[in-house]
């Protein structure tokens, strides 16, 4: 018989290897074998290249085709088309934190999601690294889950054996089943408690069996605890069961990472909102220089056209109408690149302070892209974003121990050091463990059953069942003993305590450098505040002078006692004085921004506060669920079984888009002349800045600093040059601390801690 299935499984074998063969083998009989043929070169040609071909990802039927809605063209907006009643969105700095925070899945950086998409922080990070398959907190908590196995194994063993003792002369032949069933679980200590249960059933033609076929089954409990390394509560919090020297993964190591993912979200949120409020503030200003620049674009045109008719008339020579013509042409210029303006680097953060230092925007249709990018939305609308808060001009101090100490505690990248400090301080504690030697106990207990069948009675007296004779506890057996095994010189576990201390020095070392360079940027943006105070006052007071001059120097041209080229001269002052005037606004509102931003009480300035998002409606019934069962458990007083709310409905809006409605014209926009001897390009007119009191020269009664401002009520309007305005003169004794804009009496600094 065992000749016969040896002949079968010769000749199943030699099937088997001639089919996997193929054609390799064609040639076996001795004959030579034919020459391969020719390949085809078309056939070649349409395969090549074919695996570095560029391709598109196959689409997901599944699911609906996301496209991003196309905006309209930047040219729907022009001078002759826009609607002066609903063409503006007077928007306020809050407005603008809120819509950007409302659609922003993603912190954004102009260029930053396209250079590095993979480094740009969303709101979906600190959920990843929650819920990492091998470093989350959730993975970590499952090497203590309890573990079930089970497995059935069917043997049919035929086999010679040099013993004739063995089966019939050393023929064994035998049928072996084998039932597993094991649960084991890891304890907090590091221990592991294991449970099995096996079952085997065995028939064999051994002479020397007691019966035909027997079986036998036995439970057996153990328990493992190690007693040196890798024992204790704190090690397997830290690094784990499954630690090893250089690699920890407990649930502590997890949790850091969350909360240092925590504070990078918190960081990236922080600079939004900083980016926010600096691509808004180059758009305020960027419609302050545009009204500036069309001002003195219209005051040249004017001296144009009576330089021109004087010449008419002989009565001035021709070079005048000509130096007057360049100036206007000059100007214009100017007034179209302030309307448009020109790609260049905008007000950032880190490019001289931490916040952000001014840089000129370039222009309105540019700064108002940069801020709707900045805000989620469209880039046009067929309405243009108008910014209605006021730049701060009132004096504001800051007492500098309070700020420095809360810089000191609310920064949030020292508050994330300080966790990266944490986590190698508690790496250093899991790899010390590992330089102890593996010192294990082991206990084991047994019971077992042996029986001619698995339960019932056999026909053979005197003799039950395998599970009845566990049952009755005749065979029991026990084990305890302790395991002991130790790497010669502890090398690798040495190299890992010295690689964790000096991490850790690194990390203490990196929290050192970063508490001076906070003090740096704040001792920077403190001192800035003094400054751009200092300066926007200086400015004021020159462009008063050069509007006063300008207007002189006007009036004695226009008696013919003043040549053209000094009232051209002073008109190119008065621009210069204004723009860098505005310039000297922005810049003090940056400072004020930035002292909040160096303090890290920027998002509680805004109020702007970070939470999680809601679980879903079966989350809050279990935990409800699970905390009256546990009051239960104690008492027998009646319960409350309030019910938790819906949570709030989230809103998935990508694109915000205001209402129309909400749009209401405050002035009628201003009317451009055009000169009559030429055909000028036409401006958009503004109608971008407040001018129902000049804050610098009516102060308003200050008001202290608040988590929000609130927008103002008055409409935006373009800077008109007033008549008689009065001088701001500094003390002779020193520079001024509180100084008076107009005549009002001085007002008391703010002092904000």
């Amino acid at each position: 018989m065992l000749r016969r299935y040896t002949r079968w499984m010769v000749v199943l074998s030699t099937c088997l290897t001639t089919c996997f063969s193929g054609c390799l083998h064609q040639c076996w009989k001795g004959y030579d074998c034919p020459d391969p043929p020719a390949y085809d070169e078309s056939l070649i040609a349409e395969y090549a290249n074919r695996g570095l071909k560029i391709e598109d990802p196959a689409p997901n039927v599944c699911e609906d085709d996301d496209w991003l809605e196309i905006p309209e063209s930047p040219d729907s907006i022009t001078p002759e088309n826009i609607d002066f009643r609903n063409g503006y969105w007077d928007l306020s700095l809050e407005e603008a934190i809120r819509l950007a925070l409302q659609n922003s899945q993603v912190m954004k950086d102009l260029g930053g999601v396209l250079r590095t998409p993979e480094a740009v922080v969303s709101m979906y990070d600190p959920a990843i690294v929650y819920t990492d398959g091998r470093f989350g907190e959730e993975a970590a908590l499952s090497a203590f889950d309890a573990t079930f196995g089970a497995g059935a194994y069917f043997e049919s063993n035929d086999r010679r054996i040099n013993n004739f003792t063995v089966g019939e002369n050393g023929f064994f032949q035998q049928d072996l089943h084998n039932y597993q069933v094991n649960l084991s679980k890891r304890n907090a200590t590091g221990g592991l408690v294991s449970l099995r249960s096996v079952t085997q059933y065995d028939y064999n033609n051994n002479p020397q069996k007691i019966f035909s076929a027997g079986w036998d089954t036995y439970i057996d409990a153990e328990v493992r605890q190690p007693l040196l390394q890798g024992a204790g509560v704190q090690f397997n919090r830290i690094a784990g069961p499954n630690g090893e020297p250089g690699f920890a993964n407990g649930v502590l190591i997890a949790r850091t990472r969350t909360d240092i993912s925590l504070a990078d979200f918190e960081i990236a949120v922080r600079n939004l909102v900083s980016d926010v409020e600096n691509a808004y503030w180059d758009l305020f200003f960027a419609y302050r220089d545009l009204d500036v620049k069309i001002n003195a674009r219209n005051n040249v045109l004017e001296v144009w056209k009576k330089a021109y008719a004087n010449v008419q008339a002989d009565k001035k020579s021709a070079d005048t109408e000509a130096q007057a013509r360049e100036q206007y042409f000059r100007f214009q210029v100017e007034v179209v690149n302030a309307l448009h303006g020109r790609l260049v680097e905008r007000t950032r953060g880190h490019n001289g302070s931490e916040g952000g230092t001014f840089n000129n925007p370039g222009g309105v249709r540019v700064a108002e892209r940069r801020l709707r990018f900045m805000m989620g939305l469209t880039q046009t609308n067929g309405r243009l974003i108008r910014p209605v808060t006021e730049a701060p001009v009132a004096k504001v101090n800051f007492d500098w121990s309070a700020i420095a100490t809360e810089a000191l505690a609310r920064r949030p990248e020292l508050r994330r050091q300080k966790w990266v400090i944490k986590q190698r301080e508690l790496e250093l504690l899991a790899n010390r463990n590992f330089l102890m030697p593996n010192l294990d106990l082991v206990a084991r207990y047994r019971q077992r059953g042996f029986g001619p069948t698995l339960s019932d009675q056999s026909s053979i007296p005197g003799e039950s069942g395998a599970l009845q004779s566990l049952t009755d506890g005749d065979f029991a057996e026990y084990q305890l003993g302790v395991e002991f095994e130790m790497p010669i010189g502890f090398r690798r576990a040495h190299s890992a305590v010295r690689s964790s201390e000096l991490a850790l020095a690194r990390a203490k070392a990196i929290l050192d450098e970063e508490e001076k360079q906070i003090m740096y940027g704040l001792s920077n943006s403190y001192a800035e505040i003094t400054r751009a105070y200092e300066i926007m006052e200086l400015l004021f007071n020159r462009r008063e002078a050069a509007n006063a001059q300008e207007a002189t120097v006007r009036a004695s041209y226009e008696a013919g006692k003043a040549p053209i080229d000094l009232l051209l001269e002073a008109q190119r002052r008065v621009i210069d004085s204004s723009a860098l005037f505005n310039q000297a606004r922005i810049d003090y509102a940056l400072a004020i921004k930035n002292v909040h931003y160096e303090k890290g009480s920027l998002l509680e300035f805004y109020q702007v506060s970070l939470a999680e998002g809601p679980w879903p409606q079966k989350a809050y019934n279990d935990a409800l669920m699970r905390d009256l069962n546990k009051r239960r458990a104690h008492s027998d007083f009646i319960i409350n079984k309030a019910v938790i709310g819906q949570p709030t409905k989230m809103d998935n809006t990508l694109v915000a888009k205001p209402q129309n409605n909400d749009i209401t014209p405050k002035q009628a926009p201003l009317d451009l002349p055009t000169p009559a001897e030429i055909d000028a390009a036409p401006v958009l007119p503004t109608g971008s800045l407040p001018r129902p009191h000049n804050p610098l020269r009516t102060a308003s009664k200050p008001k202290p600093l608040a988590a929000t401002v609130q927008p103002t009520s008055h409409t935006l309007a373009p800077v008109e040059r007033m008549a008689e305005a009065p001088i701001i003169r500094a003390p002779a004794n020193g520079p001024p601390r509180n100084i008076t804009f107009g005549n009002d009496t001085p007002k008391d600094s703010i002092w904000l801690h």
